[in-house]
């Protein structure tokens, strides 16, 4: 029976499969719009992302209002109702496709020699460690956008930056703050993740 050629350590496998599973929660928590959840005035639950939203008010072709309830994005990125929620649908989507790219990359190292040496598999763990921080911001910039009037609607009219009002907090929230805690944790792995120095050359 063949056996797959590999330079990975015991924890650089459990790194490579901790690093997916950290991405993997990283990219739900993005996609999923259920950060922020509050009830509009019909005790109809709504819920919000950085660039998604969950059940919203549409005209009707009679002057009158109706929800819908369905979870769509907003058509435009201009769309987005607040600038704050912009910036952190850039940095959270760049930090969760980049955390996606480290984690194949060292799922590959797993089955192919040569892929990650000692200081590759450091250089991933420090990109690692940029991304966690680079969601952590996302997600600190994230509440700066409380005060715009589609989050008040359906917070109790009383929110505000930093402040929920009536709403609360969301799961896919907790998702990316579970990723992000395992990227730290993978970028640590990663320091004993191969077995293979850095070729060295002679001149």
């Amino acid at each position: 029976m063949p056996v797959l050629a590999s330079s990975m350590t015991a924890t650089g496998v459990f790194w490579a499969c901790l690093s997916l599973a950290s991405a993997i929660l990283n990219c739900a928590g993005f996609y999923l719009p259920f950060w922020l959840q509050g009830v509009l005035f019909n005790s109809t639950e709504v819920s919000f992302g950085s660039f998604r939203r969950c059940s919203y008010p549409q005209m009707k072709e009679d002057g009158e209002v109706q929800i819908v309830r369905e979870c769509g994005r907003y058509t435009t990125f201009q769309d987005i109702p607040s600038i704050s929620w912009q910036i952190t649908t850039i940095t959270v989507g760049v930090g969760a496709a980049t955390s996606l790219l480290v984690a194949f990359t060292a799922l590959a190292a797993c089955c192919v020699t040569d892929v990650v040496t000692k200081r590759t598999a450091r250089a991933l763990g420090l990109v690692q460690v940029l991304t966690a921080i680079m969601i952590v911001v996302g997600g600190a910039i994230y509440p700066n956008g409380w005060g715009t009037r589609e989050v008040r609607e359906v917070c109790g009219g009383i929110s505000d930056s930093y402040y929920l009002g009536a709403c609360q907090l969301s799961w896919s929230f907790y998702l990316m703050g579970a990723g992000v805690t395992m990227l730290f944790l993978c970028a640590i792995l990663s320091l004993g993740a191969s077995r293979i120095k850095p070729h060295s050359y002679r001149i």
